[in-house]
């Protein structure tokens, strides 16, 4: 009798797993439209993204998928370009009918794309693209990055905690630079810093060393530089061969294996504001660590650990609005609060849909980004 009602129970369960994997594969998918600069000048990135949200994508369906439905993911390679970002948003709204869009490009695409997404009443989730504009003033669009002035203030309060005074500023010249320069001005002024150098320089620069020359005349006792993975590493290079030993301070632009590649020794003790805490004990980070290097074969960078946050935050909300509907979903995601991320613990989000969350300074340090600090203090990343 225990054998006959055991091989029954094992048909049972066999019967019914193969019913429930038959209706979840039968059942349409939910398809997430996903702006990435797979080609150009962005490409790294574009690539680290995409895979992020694919490790995000397959734990999503691996767990049943988005109320019992199955995560399709439709992406567009839109080269960091904002004419191909509103092309490409139009295309996924109108032609591939997305139930929402993950941005995982720079700021000047998201700029254009947001407000595409917006209008459509489409959610549009900015994966680390840093613009006040992305969200301001629209409803269906958020963040999941650091905002660029909030980064800004930390990076000036980090040129404060280290007990430094005068400091020389480099920005790049975009909407990224500008977010950063103008957090950190603002708060340098509140803090009592002394801006002693300032310079902007096209995206792309290879040679930083007439700037740095004219830089190291005023010896500041810091330099705050804006920039990308490739300009970053230049500019070190180029720092450290001119005998500028003071901290280098740069932001997200710099959390890139690139970054250390390209910069070499020259890499060792530059500071950087990000989000992604590779020494947190978080298991969400550490897990998302862990497979994105058995995917990609390298460390994951903070692109990387935003587009797989995003997706995973833009889950979350659609489950707890149990529809898709996007004004349901938006409610259900500003109400989300104390959210452990692969990209830091996010309070809550601001009516412009920008999470307020930690920040992290990270440190180069034999050849590997470690924690240098992190920062948690409301009143500095308050938007």
């Amino acid at each position: 009798m225990r054998k006959v009602l055991a091989l029954f129970t094992l048909v049972l369960a066999l019967a019914l797993g193969s019913l429930g994997t038959a209706g979840f594969s039968q059942m349409p998918p939910i398809k997430v439209g996903v702006l990435a600069p797979l080609s150009g000048f962005a490409a790294a990135d574009g690539k680290s993204v995409l895979t992020g949200i694919q490790i995000a994508a397959e734990e999503i369906n691996a767990k049943g998928g988005i109320l019992g439905r199955r995560v399709e993911l439709v992406t567009y390679d839109d080269q960091a370009d904002p004419k191909q970002a509103v092309s490409f948003t139009r295309r996924l709204i109108e032609l591939e009918r997305v139930a929402f869009i993950i941005g995982g490009s720079y700021s000047g695409a998201s700029l254009a794309a947001s407000p595409v997404a917006n209008e459509a009443g489409v959610l549009f989730m900015a994966a680390y693209a840093v613009h006040p504009d992305i969200t301001r003033a629209k409803p269906f669009a958020f963040r999941m990055g650091l905002l660029g002035p909030v980064q800004g203030r930390v990076g000036a309060q980090l040129v404060k905690d280290l007990k430094l005074k005068r400091v020389a500023i480099l920005t790049i010249q975009n909407d990224f630079g500008r977010a950063l320069e103008a957090g950190f001005r603002e708060h340098a002024k509140k803090v009592g810093l002394e801006v002693v150098f300032a310079e902007a320089y096209p995206p792309g620069n290879q040679n930083f060393t007439p700037l740095l020359t004219r830089l190291r005349g005023v010896a500041p006792d810091a330099i705050y530089a804006s920039g990308y993975y490739a300009e970053a590493a230049n500019l070190v290079r180029q720092a450290r061969a001119l005998g500028l030993r003071v901290p280098i301070i740069g932001q997200e632009g710099y959390d890139s294996p690139k970054f250390i590649e390209l910069a070499g020794p020259a890499a060792e003790g530059v500071l950087l504001t990000t989000t992604l805490d590779r020494d947190s004990r978080n298991p969400e980070v550490q897990g998302f660590l862990k497979k994105y290097r058995e995917r990609a074969g390298i460390p994951a960078d903070m692109v990387a650990a935003s587009g797989f946050s995003a997706l995973k935050v833009m889950a979350l909300s659609v489950e707890k609005a149990n529809r898709l509907d996007s004004e349901a979903v938006r409610w259900a995601l500003r109400s989300l609060t104390n959210l452990e991320s692969a990209v830091g613990h996010i309070y809550y989000f601001t009516e412009d849909g920008d999470p307020v969350k930690t920040a992290t300074v990270q440190v180069v340090r034999n050849g590997e980004f470690r924690r240098f600090r992190n920062y948690t203090d409301l009143s500095l990343l308050k938007p």
